[in-house]
Formats: structure tokens, sequence, C-alpha cells
């Protein structure tokens, strides 16, 4: 899936409206089926991201 295209997948759950998007970097980690459009935030594997939200104290 490429990086910050936000697309709609069909599965046997329903539509892939829920994006779970890197908060460093902006990627697109995975999507889930939910009933609406959600956006989730998490870490990606790159070793970039993960050094940097160690050191966020945003959160």
């Amino acid at each position: 899936m490429s990086s910050r295209s936000l697309t709609v997948l069909l599965s046997a759950e329903g539509p892939h409206l829920g994006h779970l998007i890197c908060k460093s970097c902006g990627d697109v980690i995975d999507t889930l089926p939910t009933s609406g459009y959600k956006k989730l935030y998490s870490t990606c594997d790159n070793e970039d991201c993960k050094l940097d939200s160690r050191f966020s104290y945003d959160d």
C-alpha cells in the first residue's frame, strides 16, 4: 500500500474504512474493518520512526 493513499478495501467483515497511520512518517501501516471512517495512530517498523517515538513527549 502506498504512502498517504487512503483506499477502501472490501473483505468478508465489510469495508476497511479504518486506517492505522504512523504518527512519525505518515505512512499507512494497515487498514481495519470499521463501520465508519476512522484514523488511528501508531508507530511503524521503520527504525527512524521507532527512535523518534521514544523521544516524543507529546503523547
